[in-house]
């Protein structure tokens, strides 16, 4: 790893900022005095909002959260020099948290749509993936995206497949759920024929199905990729999450955190390093 300039401009901003005693516009203080130059909820920590049942992306195993996001989240965090402090919640709980300051921002495979921008900023983008159908045995769901009409197709809500069904699956009946494993206990149940989630969670749910479940259409969204939900008007954190998300593509440090969860999905050039 090469040395990472924009930790040590963080560095030498707040060591300015103390010197100057606060004089520098938008900056506060805590009650202990501490600097809190990147308006974040509170000083010298950033204040992230997860889910912890979307395995790759933020689960929790073995009592520990962990997850593609949630390594990236941590990550940026250690670049601004700040503690992460990670808070779970359902899925349509996390933009609305971060829009009104509870979150300094959110870490959930949050795909980047115009929709969401007129609550929440967006940081640079980290990921592109795909969005799956996971039908259970004998649903008659193929490949082909028809066979969903009539059929009674699981989605979380407020998610990019809550959209993307409503635009696309016309034809099936969407029943929303609050995560993923009410979905999927709702599918082995039989309450429903299928459930619309990212392709690596649906791989995982089908592996532990003994066969029951299986991945029957996946979709490429590139038009949708994934970035920070930040509060709209917090600048300075928004400049800082972009600056640290282009140290971390650059210096290879996104590819190895990549690598370790999406072993075998194929890296965009764009995430390739620089350095």
């Amino acid at each position: 790893m090469t040395k990472n300039p924009f930790r040590t401009r963080v560095a030498a901003t707040a060591a300015t900022v103390a010197a100057l005693g606060l004089v520098l516009s938008g900056c506060s203080a805590s009650a202990d005095g501490a600097t809190n130059e990147l308006g974040t909820v509170t000083a010298g920590t950033l204040r992230i909002g997860t889910t912890g049942d979307t395995k790759p992306y933020a689960y929790t195993e073995d009592g520990e959260l962990q997850g593609f996001d949630v390594e990236m989240a941590r990550e940026v965090a250690d670049r601004l020099g700040l503690e992460p402090e990670f808070v779970t919640q359902e899925f349509s709980a996390l933009l609305p948290a971060v829009a009104n300051g509870q979150l300094d921002m959110a870490a959930a495979s949050i795909s980047d749509t115009e929709e969401r921008r007129e609550t929440v900023d967006y940081s640079s983008h980290y990921f592109i993936g795909y969005i799956s159908v996971l039908a259970a045995e004998g649903s008659g769901i193929t490949d082909d995206e028809s066979s969903l009409d009539g059929k009674r197709l699981g989605i979380v809500q407020g998610t990019l497949q809550d959209s993307y069904a409503q635009e696309n699956f016309t034809g099936a009946e969407l029943v929303r759920f609050p995560d993923n494993n009410s979905a999927i206990a709702a599918l082995s149940s039989g309450t429903i024929d299928a459930h619309f989630l990212d392709f690596p969670v649906a791989e995982d749910y089908a592996a532990a199905s003994d066969g029951t479940q299986s991945v029957a259409i996946n979709i490429e969204v590139p038009e949708y990729p994934v970035g920070f939900p930040i509060a709209k008007g917090n600048t300075e954190l928004k400049s800082a999450v972009d600056d640290a998300v282009a140290d971390i593509v650059a210096d290879g440090t996104w590819l190895e955190i990549d690598q370790r969860f999406f072993p075998d999905q194929p890296v965009p050039d764009q995430f390739q390093p620089t350095e």
